[in-house]
């Protein structure tokens, strides 16, 4: 009896495995045609991506020495930096790209490698019936089988849906550029108000020292006076310089510590770190601006609307809704897909097969016949249109309408400045002249201690009023999105 003999792949070839060989061959080209193809979209989409606009780099932080003394406009460029908030819109604007990139590659074929390795305690078999002579247990699987398989999907017609989403997904990733300018107006003008609040607090300091050295020196001079028996000084006018003294000690510590949180608030929206030193190269309001310069700003109140942030992502919003409109109706057009697959599995004891393999390829066209549910979403994305427009209308009314409250109010601020500093002039002069006359016994002692009053009172007075014209100002440059520079976005 001779033992039954096993053919491997390397002896001499049955019909069996000359039609493997041919499958084999015509696997390798199908695969080969369908790489030459993805080769093919990736270099038209490179060179596509060659040929769009650079992306705007966000320049380097500035760097400045521990000991620097920071101006305005150089707090606001390292807020730019290192605030937080911008930090995270500016994340959120890159994530958002990665939508556009999503969406993109749709059109772009997708290739899947799988590998598994599988085990038996036993073989899976069949039975077979030859000639309904004899049935014979035919082996599938052996105690151990490797199954490799690649597949292969391009999109070929969706009916305008990729298209659309495309749209979508770009205007989304403006809207989000666009959010992170409008964070930067807001970071802007915050660090703009505690700066001023900052020099505000610092000056009233200064006035309110000042006023307590000179009432200070009238009451040591009333003091001698009165020790001395002189008609001229009373223990009513010490008792009066001291109840004032105290007041504007009082006064002075709310002022102190008033400097201290707005110093605070300004390292955080500097994006400073508490234990960081921030020195001020100017601890004090500057002078107001000329009429004309300053109603020259209302010049760029028209202009203003076209550069605000907010109306542009208006806009863009309305577009969406009218875009998600046309993605509706486009959810009846078919869609039309090609998918490829190879499957190979290989194992031991498969005395008759050997190894299974195979190439599946398909043309799939899906058609729309009827869906309930693409109605009403067509529905809806009308109804979102027609209020997309109405909220549009209403905000930009209601931009226009801050941009010349604003406007206005930073015209009174400066009608406001210009008075203060006369009625600020006129206290000084009555407290030169009362000094004058009760150095010549005209007037009593406690007129001087009304005109001392007077006269801190009117340039607290004037400090407030410019306070808030350096106030309005920065507000008006952020309702019209006047800005220095661009920064990354």
């Amino acid at each position: 009896m001779t033992s039954p003999t096993r053919l491997t792949r390397g002896e001499a070839s049955t019909p069996a495995q000359g039609r493997r060989c041919s499958l084999s061959q015509a696997t390798i080209s199908f695969f080969a045609l369908l790489v030459v193809t993805t080769a093919c979209l990736a270099c038209g989409c490179a060179s596509s991506s060659k040929d769009r606009a650079p992306d705007r780099v966000f320049p380097p932080a500035p760097q400045y020495p521990p000991d620097h003394r920071y101006t305005l406009d150089e707090l606001v460029t390292v807020s730019v930096h290192r605030n937080a908030s911008l930090d995270v819109s500016r994340y959120e604007a890159e994530a958002a790209q990665g939508l556009v990139d999503q969406v993109k590659a749709l059109w772009l074929p997708q290739l899947r490698f799988d590998f598994a390795a599988l085990a038996y305690s036993n073989d899976l078999n069949y039975e077979a019936n030859a000639f309904n002579l004899a049935t014979l247990n035919v082996p599938i699987t052996g105690s151990y089988n490797f199954v490799n398989s690649l597949a292969f999907s391009q999109l070929l017609y969706t009916g305008g849906k990729r298209t659309s989403g495309l749209k979508q997904a770009k205007m989304y990733a403006e809207i989000k550029r666009l959010d992170v300018l409008r964070q930067q107006d807001a970071v802007a003008f915050d660090v703009a108000n505690f700066y001023h609040l900052v020099c505000l607090t610092t000056e009233i300091d200064v006035v309110l020292e000042d006023a307590l050295r000179r009432v200070r020196v009238y009451r040591q001079v009333s003091d001698n006076l009165t020790q001395r028996g002189s008609l001229r000084a009373s223990n009513l006018d010490r008792l009066q310089a001291d109840y004032f003294i105290a007041q504007l000690e009082q006064f002075r510590s709310f002022a102190q510590a008033g400097r201290q949180q707005a110093y605070e608030a300004l390292k955080h929206f500097v994006g400073v770190a508490r234990n960081e030193p921030l020195v001020l190269k100017e601890a004090g309001l500057v002078p107001a601006l000329t009429a004309p310069e300053l109603l020259s700003a209302y010049v760029t109140v028209t202009r203003g609307f076209l550069e605000r942030p907010e109306a542009k992502q208006l806009d863009l919003f309305a577009e969406i809704r009218k875009e998600q409109v046309t993605f509706a109706k486009a959810a009846w057009n078919p869609n039309v897909v090609i998918l490829g697959t190879y499957v190979d599995s290989q194992g031991d004891n498969n005395s008759i097969l050997g190894a299974i393999d195979g190439l599946i390829a398909s043309l799939v066209v899906d058609v729309p016949i009827y869906d309930a549910v693409r109605l009403g979403r067509l529905r809806e994305a009308l109804g979102l249109e027609q209020a997309s427009l109405a909220f549009q209308r209403r905000f930009e009314e209601l931009i226009t309408l801050e941009i010349e409250v604003t406007a206005i109010d930073a015209q009174k601020a400066l009608v406001n400045e210009m008075k203060a500093g006369r009625a600020r002039a006129a206290a000084t002069e009555h407290y030169d002249a009362t000094r004058q006359a009760y150095s010549r016994e005209l007037v009593p002692g406690s007129a001087v201690v009304t005109a001392i009053g007077l006269d801190m009172l009117a340039k607290v007075q004037h400090l407030q009023a410019l306070y808030a014209y350096h106030d309005s100002r920065a507000r008006l440059k952020r309702v019209t999105a006047d800005r220095e520079a661009q920064y990354g976005y």
